[in-house]
């Protein structure tokens, strides 16, 4: 008791002498920089702490009204040790913006002037009370003095021009008020949506965090303050322009920001980043697999394997990422009211675990063949991409409902320029390019903006593309080139059994302009499991295109792609065209239908 006695009375002395430990100092502190996450955003406050030497309590105020307060971190940076730190509100009169508070002002300023408009017009009503009062005491005695010959002929006419007059000023002036009275409903209403644009609600009370510090340097320090907001995202976006040489395609890459965080971003160093602060950084436990026998069930495996899988990718998903709020919706209402957003990686893991359990037994039990397929990985969505950009210069962005367009890159990137035609689709022929991403960006599916020698030309959709990767863009319709495709003969013959079904179809190039065009000529003959259907492709008229990525790709998947040089003013007979030749050989008890395949 005696040693516990003696360091609380050194402690008290020492905080005498430096005079400042009761002391707290209340500080904004400057926003510095902030990451921008798929729906929240982390912040970074720089916070000076003056001197002298000794322990203080720091209170950074105004923190915005979406702060997550479990994420309210607080690191020494200069010459400052950082004890504790904690999150407190308090209410306080008026909201805690600037630019808010402003517009309330000027709401206030016009909700009086409603006021006095409306005190006017009920004076208005007043006056015209005592004009009928008065009416309906002249009138009487009028009459009754005109009948005992003592009428005052001026008085009335006095009177009786008194009344018209006022009652002509009244109208005159309820018109007025009631004009003004319309226009200042119309500027509170203004004002009132002005000012859902900045915050949507009031912020009436004061986000503070705490900080207990101790300044070992004599002329202060400083520290940072990290926290995250919500109401924060951003999505990527595109302006793609090709000048008229085709040489090269421009690539201007954007970030489409909203941010309602309820907090100014002034001048900061700000990324862009697709990672998600609350992931699940440790991997599922794996249980044993324990099974036994049981009598045969009647069940379709193969359907039942579709919707196992669909069910693990989705819980996998939820998993990596438990601030899931449609997953929170699943839960029981009692679950729901007394947890966090932020699960249990555990419980994630039991229902992994489960489904997996269902989808290993259900390989057991079926009843058809597989055979190894050697297709290439199914490639995942941006949301499994994890990149950041850093911007290149400091940002202000302020906190607003409407998106805001900020630059992440532009980029000169080397394009192969073709016209595309596809005419089992579609009459007109197309202007593309497959565009090299030879930067180290990474660049993330989002919508594009097409110009063509400086002429917008359309709307389209860049899919993830990863350094190195190549990725096609569309420039639009090539008015001076038309297509089409005409099925020129059709011939059956049996042959054992089979109905054999020949086909010629002849795909012909119209070139109105003054220049010959390289165009890739697309289409297709079916595929089909050679035990139903045998298909035979018996010519190809000219050779097929011989690009390696196409033979790779969708040349094994029955699509038919020539590299053509169709000439100039090529048209009507004069047209473009190849032929080509194929073999449908199948049970001829039997028809031939379509099977519905989605390849995107």
């Amino acid at each position: 008791m005696r040693r516990t006695g003696l360091a609380v009375a050194v402690l008290v002395c020492c905080l005498a002498t430096t005079g400042r430990a009761d002391e707290a100092i209340e500080t904004t502190g400057t926003v510095d920089a902030v990451t921008v996450y798929r729906g929240q955003a982390y912040v970074t406050r720089v916070v000076e702490v003056a001197g002298p030497v000794g322990l203080r309590e720091v209170v950074i105020t105004e923190l915005p009204e979406q702060v997550v307060p479990d994420s309210i971190y607080a690191e020494a940076a200069d010459g400052v040790e950082v004890r504790s730190v904690r999150y407190r509100v308090r209410p306080v009169e008026e909201d805690v913006r600037q630019e808010v508070r402003e517009l309330d002002e000027k709401l206030r300023q016009v909700g009086d002037k409603i006021e006095a408009n409306q005190r006017h017009r009920e004076l208005m009503d007043e006056q015209k009370t005592y004009l009928d009062n008065l009416e309906a005491f002249v009138a009487p005695t009028a009459s009754t003095e005109l009948s005992k010959g003592v009428l005052n002929a001026d008085t009335l006419k006095t009177l009786t021009d008194f009344v018209f007059e006022k009652r002509q000023t009244i109208a005159e002036e309820e018109l007025r008020l009631q004009q003004e009275g319309r226009a200042l409903h119309d500027q509170e209403q203004l004002l009132d949506r002005q000012r859902k644009l900045l915050t949507g609600t009031s912020a009436r009370t004061v986000r503070e965090a705490v900080v207990f510090a101790n300044v070992r340097a004599r002329d202060g320090g400083r520290l940072r303050l990290r926290y995250l907001v919500n109401q924060a995202t951003w999505s990527p976006s595109y302006t793609v322009r090709a000048g008229a040489d085709r040489r090269e395609v421009r690539v201007d890459y954007y970030a489409s920001i909203q941010q309602m965080s309820g907090e100014e971003w002034p001048d900061v160093a700000m990324a862009l980043s697709t990672a998600t602060p609350s992931l699940t950084a440790k991997a599922p436990t794996l249980d044993p697999l324990t099974v036994a026998l049981t009598p045969a069930a009647e069940r379709d495996y193969k359907q039942a394997r579709k919707e196992l899988s669909q069910q693990m990718q989705m819980a996998a998903r939820d998993r990596i990422n438990p601030a899931n709020v449609a997953q929170l919706q699943k839960r029981p209402p009692s679950r729901q009211q007394a947890e966090p957003p932020y699960f249990q990686s555990e419980e994630y893991d039991e229902v992994l675990n489960e489904l997996a359990r269902q989808l290993q037994v259900v390989d057991f039990n079926l009843d058809e063949r597989i055979t190894r397929r050697g297709e290439p990985m199914r490639r995942g969505d941006d949301e499994s991409v994890s990149v950041s950009y850093q911007l290149p210069s400091r940002t202000t962005l302020p906190s607003r409902s409407d998106r805001q367009l900020i630059q992440i890159a532009a980029l000169d990137l080397k394009g192969e320029f073709y016209k595309l035609a596809v005419p089992v689709l579609t009459d007109y022929v197309y202007e593309e390019a497959t565009v090299t991403n030879d930067s180290e960006l990474v660049l993330l599916a989002g919508p594009v903006s097409t110009y063509l020698a400086d002429q917008f030309v359309g709307h389209g959709e860049i899919p993830v593309v990863t350094s190195g990767e190549r990725f096609p863009v569309g420039f639009g319709i090539d008015p001076s080139l038309r297509t089409s495709r005409e099925l020129v003969e059709r011939r059956e013959s049996v042959q054992g059994g089979n109905r054999v079904v020949h086909f010629t179809y002849r795909l012909a190039l119209e070139n109105f302009g003054g220049a010959a065009a390289a165009v890739r000529l697309l289409d297709r003959i079916p595929t089909a499991n050679k035990s139903q259907v045998n298909v035979t492709l018996v010519s190809t008229g000219p050779d097929l295109s011989g690009d390696a990525a196409y033979l790779k790709a969708e040349g094994k998947k029955g699509i038919l792609r020539w590299d053509v040089e169709v000439p100039q003013q090529a048209t009507d007979l004069e047209a473009f065209a190849i032929e080509y030749e194929f073999d449908l050989e199948y049970d001829r008890q039997m028809t031939v239908a379509a099977v519905s395949v989605t390849t995107r």
